[in-house]
């Protein structure tokens, strides 16, 4: 399988042709890091489904500039995928990112719920959320996928089952009987999957979400790390309802 070496970009280019000067940091990180010379192939990605086949042109360790040769874009795909999973302890929710990031997900939802271990500090929000779209850019450009996702605000369980979006189906990860397969309507324009923390629903959560009318599905029978439980859900859930 061939290398590929990919850079992000703040702005998309219009047409072939044009030339792209790297931020500092994507342009350090190819000189220095990977030793890339004028003349050698780079991938550009600007998270918004734009990928760009590209040719350095000058390498220094003053900037990388890079001249685009083919421009490909893709859509985002219907019904998008969202999954709104509980916060835990440490840094496990961010080690959530990079493999949701690489599988497809599109958009993602920290979930404060009953059990939520720890609490989340709103003050260094902006911050948490730049070094979320740090490594979910990493991810982008390990994997190829040229959309990154959209981080949302954490919010209650119990608010956001209050709030259901147009076209939402709304699903969520239980340890009880789940559904069995079953595809998803035409008017579908978002595929919420709801995943919860280590140490499971709450009785209360579990009867919430049975009267805000979401459909449940099973990951077996054995208690799940969170960061298995999302990972999982992701693949069962398109299994079931998008193929």
């Amino acid at each position: 399988m061939a290398r590929y070496i990919r850079a992000f970009i703040e702005h998309s280019p219009k047409k072939e042709g044009d030339e792209v000067f790297l931020a500092k940091e994507e342009g350090n990180h190819l000189s220095r890091v990977l030793r890339l010379q004028a003349g050698d192939g780079v991938e550009l990605l600007d998270g918004k489904g734009g990928r760009y086949a590209s040719k350095c042109l000058e390498v220094s360790r003053a900037q990388v500039r890079v001249g685009v040769e083919k421009i490909e874009k893709f859509s985002a795909g219907i019904p998008q995928t969202r999954m709104a999973i509980a916060l835990g302890k440490g840094n496990k929710w961010e080690e959530l990112i990079r493999p949701l990031t690489e599988l497809g997900i599109n958009r993602l939802t920290p979930l404060c719920t009953e059990r939520t271990e720890g609490v989340f500090s709103f003050a260094k929000l902006k911050d948490k959320k730049e070094r979320w779209t740090r490594i979910a850019r990493e991810a982008c450009k390990q994997s190829g996928n040229p959309w990154l996702p959209i981080f949302d605000d954490p919010v209650n369980f119990e608010d956001l089952l209050k709030a259901p979006e147009v076209g939402e189906k709304r699903w969520i990860a239980s340890l009880t009987k789940g559904t069995a397969r079953q595809r998803l309507d035409r008017d579908t324009r978002l595929l919420s999957l709801f995943i919860g923390p280590e140490g499971g629903w709450s009785q209360k959560e579990e009867v919430q979400a049975k009267n805000a009318g979401l459909s449940s599905f099973s990951l077996g029978p054995h208690v799940l790390r969170v960061e298995t439980a999302a990972v999982s859900a992701l693949a069962v859930a398109r299994q079931l309802l998008l193929c």
